[in-house]
Formats: C-alpha cells, structure tokens, sequence
C-alpha cells in the first residue's frame, strides 16, 4: 500500500489530531497495565482473580484489584489459569515455558505447548514470568541488631544483607555481614564481610557458579582475605518447604594476619594460598502459623598449597514474620582456622545476635 501524501490530508486531517489524543489520554491506563483476568482456586473452594506474579520458597505471590498483592501458600492452591507467559521449574529440575492452564483435575495444570503433560502443582516450585522487570527478579533482606549496656558503656551492632537477582540462565548474589563492639578503656572489634556470586544455571539442577570476598575479622587477627575462585553446585532435594543445595570446586585466597605487636617472631606480609572448596546449604520454610524461615550453610576450604589446614564457616539464621515483610530473627554465624598463619591468633570466633529485619520479595 502506497503512503498517503500530507497535502492530502488538508485541514481535515488536522482537526483530528485533538480527539485522537484526548482518546489517547482516556485509554492510556489501560494500556498501561495488564488486566487481571488470572484465576486461582484454593484447596476450600474459594475463587480469586487477579494476575499471578511469580512463585518461589512455597509462595505464590498473586496481585488483585481489591486486596493488592497477596501472598498464598502453593499447597492450598487447587486449580491456576494465566494468559500471561511463565518459566516453571519443577522438583526434579525439568523446565516447562508458556501459559498455564487448568487440568481436567484438581491439584493439577497443564502448559499451554507442551506435549499433554499434566504437571502436578505440589511439583512446581519455581514460577517466574517471562517478561518480568528487574526489580521483580530481585529478592533482598536487611538484618540490624543493637545492644547496650550501663557496665562500661559497651556497645554492639550487628547488620547483615543479601540482594539476589534470578535472571532465566544468570543469577547474580551481593552480601554483607559486619559486626562492631566497643567500650570504654577496650579497642573496638570488628568483623566485616563482603561476598558476590554470579551463577549460570545449567540444565538437572546443576549450576555454575563465580564467586569473590573480602574479610576482615579482629577476632583472628585477619586484616584482610580476598578469596576468588569458582565451584559447581547441584540442588540434592527441592520442595515447596525447603532445598538442599551442596558444591565444590577452588579457590585462591590472598590475605594477611596483624599479630600482636609484643610478637614479632609473625611475617606481616601478604600471603598466597590456593584451596578446595566444599559448601552445602539447607533451607526450610514454613507459611502456616507460626510463620517461621530457617537456613544453614556450611563452608570448608582445606589448604592445598598449606596441606593441614583447615579453615571455614557456619551461618545459621531464623527469622519469624511478625506482619508482611518484616520480621525479628536470630543469626549465629562461627568462624574456624585450625592453623592460622598468626600462631596468636584465636582459632575460632562465633557470634550470636537477635536481630529485627526487612525482607523484599522473599
């Protein structure tokens, strides 16, 4: 079809631009935003619709139009239909995209595409939308946690955090954890660690991952250890109320110890070590009352370049929901050095804090 000249269109053509924008101005919230027109039945019968959003850590998270955005516990949910286009994951780590729709059955659905496969919904465990927006990928928390006392005016402040992006096949991981206490006639003690991981999910659970740290820890005479290096990591056991997650692979590690001053037998220079890496992870969460959500990750490096030394951590945290979005927890957190470089070092340091957090999207 051959383009229409300008001059054709005269002063006619100019008298309809006011009504074409003012029709633009009226229907622009509407282009603006989906209609929510998904259908989710629960376990008891009662039908809501809105507009499903993602599923993860046993929640499915589902925008209406009356109550905003809920969160529903997916072992409640018996039927589900979107027209939108999702990637599910199920518990044995196969992947099916497209709209979901309903099955002949409850507790059941189907993918809109695949070959008639009818997908048990207590086997999903994992639903993102396809054309979601960063920050709707994005999972964070914040942990802070502060105590006084008269006696010497002693002080300590703890704060710990993790902002987690899932992309389809990258996966990005920033966190922090420091701890600060001091009093009077006694120097300040510290503890800080920063870490970020990059992952690239690989096909039956298995993922690829690139991870660097800074730490510094008074406790143990450690100015600072910056570890980089690389590990592969497999999900042993995934449900919607928890996952088991273990790894290995190598590290390289550069740090230096500050020994005491009287002790000047310790070198103060900057170390080299190349180290394996073992780490497992268990994660439990429960959504029925009490709302409770648990984890545990365990890491070891044995020395390779230091053979005998061992040296690792345990963090542990458990939060409580007390309203949505923001809870009271507690973390334990020990770290461990068989054989530090600085013989007046303390081998092992562990903290345990009562804490008061925020958490977006988890």
């Amino acid at each position: 079809m051959s383009a229409i000249p300008s001059s054709a269109l005269g002063a006619r053509g100019r008298t309809c631009r006011g009504p074409l924008f003012a029709l633009l101005i009226l229907t622009w919230p509407a282009m603006g935003h989906a209609a929510k027109t998904d259908l989710l039945v629960l376990r008891n019968g009662d039908r809501i619709t809105g507009q499903v959003k993602g599923l993860s850590r046993g929640k499915l998270d589902f925008s209406t139009d009356d109550a905003g955005r809920l969160a529903i516990e997916w072992v409640k949910v018996a039927r589900v239909t979107s027209s939108g286009q999702f990637d599910l994951e199920m518990t044995s780590g196969a992947r099916y995209l497209g709209r979901i729709l309903a099955a002949d059955r409850d507790g059941a659905l189907t993918i809109e595409g695949s070959p008639g496969d009818t997908l048990e919904i207590q086997s999903v465990v994992r639903i993102s939308e396809l054309a979601a927006s960063f920050l709707r990928r994005v999972k964070a928390y914040l942990d802070v946690g502060f105590t006084f006392a008269k006696a010497n005016s002693a002080k300590t402040i703890t704060a710990s955090g993790e902002a987690a992006y899932r992309g389809p096949k990258i996966g990005t991981t920033l966190s922090f954890d420091s701890y600060v206490q001091g009093q009077e006639t006694v120097p300040t003690s510290t503890r800080n660690t920063a870490g970020l991981e990059v992952t690239r999910f690989l096909p039956k659970r298995w993922s690829a991952l690139a991870l660097a740290s800074l730490e510094q820890n008074d406790q143990l005479n450690l100015a600072f250890r910056f570890t980089g290096g690389g590990r592969m990591n497999r999900v042993l056991f995934q449900s919607n109320k928890s996952e088991l997650v273990a790894g290995g692979g190598l590290v390289g590690t550069r740090e230096q110890f500050s020994p005491n001053a009287a002790d000047a037998t310790v070198s103060k220079e900057i170390k080299t070590n190349l180290e394996a890496l073992f780490t497992t992870t268990w994660d439990a969460f429960r959504f029925d009352s009490p709302t409770l959500d648990f984890s545990t990750t365990l890491n070891l490096y044995p020395g390779l370049s230091t053979l005998g030394r061992v040296r690792g951590e345990i963090n542990t945290r458990l939060k409580y929901e007390l309203f949505p979005d923001f809870n009271i927890g507690v973390k334990v957190t020990d770290t461990f050095d068989n054989r530090p470089p600085d013989a007046s070092a303390s081998k092992n340091d562990y903290i345990t804090s009562l804490t008061i957090g925020w958490s977006y999207r988890r």
